[in-house]
């Protein structure tokens, strides 16, 4: 099957490499992506075993699946040229879906009246331990508490870019770019909804920390940090406020197998591909139920401007 991939930025050197090297798939790009490709050292040998074609509408003519890895706002717009078309009928959308919960909310529910197959860029999923967390969950008792604490420099953070990751109202910032991996995956497991979520950030429509305590039936309560402008890395889970974690990494991808030059996360969204590519439910049921998590969860979130005296 041939696969079309729209976004010059991680659809280049995450779901090109995971296609062509980790899923055997043949991929059709715009030729206007080729200088970007020529450009990498990661990625540039590829650029041979590419179909190139004229623009986008060309490469949806060529293409049975469809990856899109831009903007949420852009996906947006995508979305409502794609789903018309009998071709492609797998698509594939980079989270967050929108830039806020209630445009998700609709783009899910266009795509899934299509009929098409879907599947959304949710790769803490996919990432080995993931199974050791959900084993853990099934052991809990639900009066105890659950941390996952993500602390990390985000690109823009480290370089001083000003691009739409940076900006809560674009979909971007702890929340709704990077904590929107622990919603998706506290969602699959049964979590629905919020005691208190709060963002802080040292400028209006960023939010560089948010902290959350996240609830379902019989399970534990889930407090959650996720620090995108940390001086540290480091990625853990506890069954408790005294407990050694029992997944202690530097970053949530440490454990996945490296191919190379290749982006750390090529592995999992290799697997994210696989089953994307396969048979199986056009859905998976518990992406709705992320969506509805994400909406309680900032109808809860109150929001700290803090003063540079403030910040850690």
């Amino acid at each position: 099957m041939k696969v079309a991939i729209f976004g010059s930025g991680f659809g280049l050197y995450g779901y090109l490499p995971a296609l062509l090297t980790g899923c055997g798939a043949e991929v059709v790009l715009p030729e206007r992506y080729k200088a970007r490709l020529e450009g990498r050292s990661d990625v540039r040998h590829l650029v041979d075993r590419i179909e190139w074609v004229e623009d986008e509408s060309a490469a949806l003519d060529r293409a049975g699946a469809v990856i899109v890895s831009q903007r949420p706002a852009d996906q947006v717009r995508w979305l409502a040229k794609i789903l018309p078309r009998a071709e492609p009928n797998r698509i594939l959308l980079e989270k967050p879906l929108a830039p806020d919960p209630l445009q998700a909310r609709d783009v899910f529910q266009q795509a899934r009246n299509s009929g098409k197959r879907i599947r959304i860029g949710y790769t803490f999923h996919y990432a080995p331990w993931a199974k050791r967390f959900a084993q853990a969950l099934e052991r809990s008792r639900p009066d105890c508490e659950f941390t996952i604490n993500w602390r990390f420099r985000a690109h823009h953070y480290a370089t001083g870019a000003s691009n739409w990751k940076r900006f809560v109202s674009a979909g971007g910032g702890a929340l709704r770019f990077y904590g929107i991996h622990l919603i998706a995956l506290l969602a699959e497991h049964g979590y629905n909804d919020a005691l208190w979520s709060s963002i802080a950030a040292m400028r209006p429509d960023e939010a560089e920390i948010w902290e959350a305590a996240l609830v379902g039936p019989g399970l534990p309560t889930c407090r959650v940090v996720v620090d995108s402008n940390s001086a540290h890395n480091s990625f853990s889970v506890a069954a408790g406020p005294d407990e050694s974690p029992f997944i202690g990494l530097e970053e949530p991808f440490e454990e996945v197998e490296r191919h190379g030059l290749f982006d750390p996360r090529v592995d999992v969204v290799a697997r994210l591909c696989r089953e994307f590519l396969a048979g199986g439910a056009p859905l998976l049921s518990w992406y709705e139920d992320s969506i509805v998590l994400w909406s309680k969860v900032e109808n809860q979130t109150k929001i700290l401007v803090r003063s540079n005296h403030d910040q850690n």
